[in-house]
């Protein structure tokens, strides 16, 4: 076997390692959205122990990419490809650790007894986070930059309904003052899906960089960031 088939191999289980690290944040994210909607701490708790393994996931992942740069010495697109997963990876590990979070207010959440109805707009908060995740992973899996640009676009609607929960969460503060320990547990919630979302799109913004070579704000801003259509 040639030093380069040896590199692709190497790249491919990279790959490969970098998609299951992948499910396991989504599921995380997942299992701490159903943790605070359904009360259910016993999946809260589940996800907070589940974290380390994630954590390992990133380590493995990361001690590759170093090994792979030391020992194999890539060049250009294949330097690319390395140096834009170890960013990812970080992206996705935060992910993972927002979705603690969570699962750690839902269970003070169920602590307290919440009298609150949550608001709608956190569950769609909540769903839209979700699927930025989703897309995002997709945009990785199928190195699409179609895709990773779209993904990087549902961010925008994402930070809005953010700042309409957070709105709607502090008038509340100031007309229900026994229950402020309950809505600002929920203020900390939204944040934190917020900041997932916002590490789910650097991830698509990872893929774009790899395609390209340059960040996808700098393709933004000349234009180059351009969805394209497949009708007809």
């Amino acid at each position: 076997m040639t030093s380069r088939q040896e590199f692709q191999n190497e790249i491919r289980y990279l790959h490969e390692q970098i998609i299951r690290m992948g499910a396991a944040v989504e599921k995380a994210l997942t299992l701490a959205t159903d943790a605070l909607f359904l009360e259910d701490g016993e999946l809260a708790k589940q996800v907070i122990a589940g974290d380390d393994l994630i954590d390992e996931q990133e380590r493995e992942i990361d001690r590759q990419c170093v090994r792979l740069i030391a020992l194999q010495q890539p060049v250009a697109r294949d330097l690319r490809d390395v140096t834009s997963n170890l960013k990812l990876i970080t992206d996705l590990e935060r992910v993972a650790d927002h979705a603690v979070e969570i699962s750690g207010y839902a269970l003070n959440l169920q602590e307290m007894g919440n009298t609150i109805t949550i608001p709608p707009d956190l569950i769609r908060l909540a769903e839209l986070t979700r699927q930025i995740l989703r897309a995002a992973l997709d945009s990785y899996v199928s190195r699409d930059k179609t895709k990773a640009a779209l993904t990087i676009q549902m961010e925008q609607p994402i930070d809005e309904i953010y700042q309409k929960v957070s709105a709607g969460l502090i008038e509340q503060m100031k007309n229900k003052s026994g229950a402020m320990n309950i809505l600002a547990e929920l203020l900390l919630v939204s944040k934190n899906f917020e900041r997932a979302a916002a590490h789910a799109q650097n991830v698509a913004e990872w893929v774009i960089y790899y395609i390209d070579g340059r960040h996808a704000h700098y393709l933004e801003e000349e234009g180059q960031l351009e969805i394209e259509n497949d009708d007809g």
